[in-house]
């Protein structure tokens, strides 16, 4: 059950990521479509209006800004906080928020993406999709296999917008020195980390352990058949959706307000 206090929240915190996706969304067409378009007007090179309109990116796109909108906590903590709304109330509005708008956002992209097939003669899916790729060799029906891949992506799109809550609660509990810091010092650790993997495969050939293959084997679904069976997936998918969400909690609960 949602309250009328927490539909309120929800209602603002959805109107208030809605206009930060759309006003990403209209620098994306900018960048992508308007501006290549008024450069070809002026240097008189060949555009092709329909192939960009055609090649737009919109799932991969929304995955990613929601994503990112996701890991800003702190600052709407803080102004709901101030007005009487709990943690709880705060965090689970943000959960509610953030699924909503990964299912809407992802919904349209499909829906574009078939309109663009059926109008522009654009990709097939099973080369767009991932999943498709993957496991659409499992499903004899192709509609099923649709079906199927349309609700991973949409569920693989609410849980990463789970986990940027979480990682974006984390980096909050530290003022802003301490998260330029961290973020240095993990770019740092990211980079001698690639440096150290690579020059070590250049002279010691990696040999993976048993239990760590037939661990990753499981968790894809892979069978001693040579078969990949998608249940595994969707089970990953929930039981990453359900820990983050209990963590994202977990964090938000120790929330201060700070003054900075």
């Amino acid at each position: 059950m949602i309250t009328a206090k927490e539909k309120s929240v929800v209602f603002y915190l959805f109107k208030r990521v809605f206009r930060q996706l759309l006003f990403v969304f209209m620098w994306f067409l900018i960048g992508g479509v308007i501006f290549p378009m008024t450069l070809s007007l002026i240097t008189g090179s060949n555009y092709n209006l329909l192939q960009a309109i055609r090649s737009l990116e919109l799932g991969p796109t929304f995955y990613l800004v929601i994503g990112c909108l996701a890991l800003l906590s702190y600052d709407d903590f803080k102004l709901l906080i101030q007005n009487g709304v709990s943690r709880y109330t705060y965090w689970k509005a943000k959960v509610i928020t953030f699924i909503g708008i990964s299912v809407l956002s992802q919904t349209i992209a499909i829906i574009y993406f078939f309109l663009m097939r059926l109008i522009l003669n654009g990709n097939r899916w099973e080369d767009y999709s991932l999943f498709m790729q993957v496991y659409g060799g499992f499903f004899k029906n192709t509609t099923i296999a649709y079906l199927v891949s349309f609700i991973f992506a949409i569920l693989s799109a609410g849980v990463f917008s789970l986990s940027c809550i979480l990682v974006g609660s984390i980096f909050s509990l530290f003022t802003k020195r301490q998260r330029r810091l961290i973020i240095l010092a993990l770019i740092t650790l990211f980079i001698v980390g690639i440096a150290t993997i690579s020059n070590t495969y250049q002279h010691i050939a990696f040999n993976a352990e048993p239990w760590f293959v037939n661990t990753l084997n499981f968790l894809v679904g892979y069978d001693k058949g040579g078969t990949l069976n998608p249940t595994m997936p969707f089970i990953d998918m929930v039981l990453l959706g359900i820990i983050v969400c209990f963590g994202s909690l977990q964090v938000i609960k120790r929330f201060k307000i700070r003054n900075e």
